[in-house]
């Protein structure tokens, strides 16, 4: 990076009066200031001698040179067979490994996201999300989205937002009705947890005779099964499977069906330690083996985000509660996330109570590794915003979740890589370093397929054609940073 431009930049930082909503700003729609010097602004940038992460082939190709104009790929293959173009820009990748950038496949855009979460995305390499609904209104997102297309904002690509979230629903008619306000084809509808079956079966017609997908919880009332076949292109969360694999999944589903058509109408909650033993210990693999063949045989993906569930289970937990990043959270969203800890605890602070929920998220992560290695597609997904969920650094969190589930490390990798951009059939752009392709990459210290946690190795982040180096990601963190202080 610029020194020069650097040291402008932080007496800018540093003078009476200026606060961290402007310095952000200046940040974010002049982002040439982070990249500012001739190397990082060239049409031609060479990354040679370096070794690149091939997340579609899963193998490390060593000694390789890249050649990046205008944003894409343009050379690719062992340092001694390609020479770097005369102008270009050149990187020592000696000792260092390309991965292609990250992507976090469940994100919520909450207020002054532009400005504060994007930030903490760029800086931990993750450059494209899928939006899932909720925060800042439509409309704000959507502009958001334009301006990272369009290079006046600095955050991740989004590569869709959810128009709709759609938790209840009171009619055929008003289901139909939701399919066709949907204002973007490539865009989404998510689901929640109360819509009942027969409304959300028209949802799903509705919705696949638009083109236009659907995603989110497995509505409670329905089976994992019927929506699946009903054209759901993706599963959230890693109670899935527990939810549906025992022999109590058919009464549960009634009790949610009583209680969100009103027929129900007491307040007491329905899943309780009793029942997160029942599905643990009645944990029933025919059940199971069902779910899973559906979600391969119609294609059904999922996002796990095994870090909500990581918070149910270390809700008491002191030094869980005390994450160093809470530095870049601000303290009206700190305050929040206590008080669903600590509403988390309430629900049962029994050492069986708590047991319970430390057994149901190691579960979710076997069960998650079983239906990769039986053949369901996953995507990394983190919940960001959520409780403890620290955007950006999260998503690394998450790729070590799935490696505890069994995924190798390639494997954990490609969930955020190749895995997304074939969800949004945009392999040809995104997913890989390949010749032809956007050239969003992260060079890394260490290497990821000997441990997933060197992703946090960043180095040096490409991305829209402009280089950011490790000086610049940082002056991004600290920036949040003071912001909250």
């Amino acid at each position: 990076m610029d020194t020069t431009a650097l040291k402008r930049l932080r007496a800018y930082l540093n003078l009476p009066g200026v606060h961290f909503w402007n310095t952000v700003l200046t940040l974010l729609v002049l982002g040439g200031v982070l990249s500012s010097n001739e190397s990082t602004n060239a049409m031609q940038l060479a990354i040679t001698n370096v070794d690149v992460v091939d997340t579609e082939s899963g193998v490390l190709r060593v000694d390789q040179t890249v050649v990046i104009e205008s944003g894409r790929v343009t050379m690719l293959g062992e340092s001694d067979t390609i020479e770097a173009p005369s102008q270009s820009a050149v990187i020592d990748g000696q000792g260092k490994f390309l991965i292609p950038g990250l992507w976090d496949m469940h994100v919520h855009l909450p207020w002054l996201a532009n400005e504060l979460t994007m930030p903490l995305f760029i800086a931990n390499g993750v450059t494209g999300i899928r939006e899932m609904g909720g925060g800042m209104p439509y409309e704000q997102k959507q502009e958001w989205q334009q301006q990272i297309a369009e290079g006046t904002l600095l955050g991740p690509r989004i590569m869709s937002l959810s128009h709709s979230v759609v938790n209840t629903l009171s009619s055929n008619e008003e289901a139909r009705e939701m399919v066709d306000a949907n204002p973007d084809p490539a865009g989404m509808i998510k689901v929640y947890h109360q819509v009942l079956p027969e409304y959300y079966l028209t949802l799903m017609e509705a919705a696949h005779q638009k083109g236009v997908a659907v995603a989110g919880h497995r509505p409670q009332s329905v089976s994992a099964v019927d929506a699946s076949k009903a054209g759901q292109k993706s599963f959230e969360h890693a109670r899935l499977f527990l939810y549906e694999s025992y022999p109590g999944a058919l009464a549960l589903r009634a009790r949610y069906l009583a209680r969100y058509s009103g027929e129900d109408t007491s307040r007491d909650r329905i899943v309780t330690t009793k029942e997160r033993r029942e599905m643990l210990d009645g944990f029933d693999p025919k059940l199971f083996d069902e779910v899973v063949t559906a979600m391969i045989e119609n294609e059904t993906w999922f996002c796990p985000t095994h870090l909500t569930r990581k918070m149910d289970a270390f809700a008491d937990n002191e030094a869980y509660r005390n994450d160093t990043r809470l530095k870049y959270i601000s303290p009206l969203q700190r305050v929040g996330w206590d008080r669903d800890a600590d509403g988390m605890v309430r629900q049962d602070p029994s050492e069986e109570g708590r047991t319970a929920f430390m057994a149901f998220y190691q579960k979710g992560l076997e069960l998650t590794g079983q239906a990769h290695r039986a053949g369901v597609k996953i995507i990394a997904g983190t919940d960001a915003n959520d409780t403890y969920v620290f955007p950006g650094f999260s998503l690394h969190d998450e790729l070590q979740e799935l490696v505890t589930a069994g995924l190798s490390p390639i494997e954990a990798l490609q969930t955020a890589t190749i895995n997304p951009a074939e969800y949004y059939n945009a392999t040809d752009e995104y997913g890989s370093i390949a010749v032809g392709k956007v050239a969003d990459m992260i060079l890394l210290d260490a290497n990821p397929l000997s441990d997933i946690s060197n992703t946090k190795q960043i180095n040096t982040l490409i991305f829209r054609g402009e280089v950011h180096e490790r000086e610049a990601l940082d002056l991004l963190l600290e920036g949040v940073e003071e912001r909250w202080e």
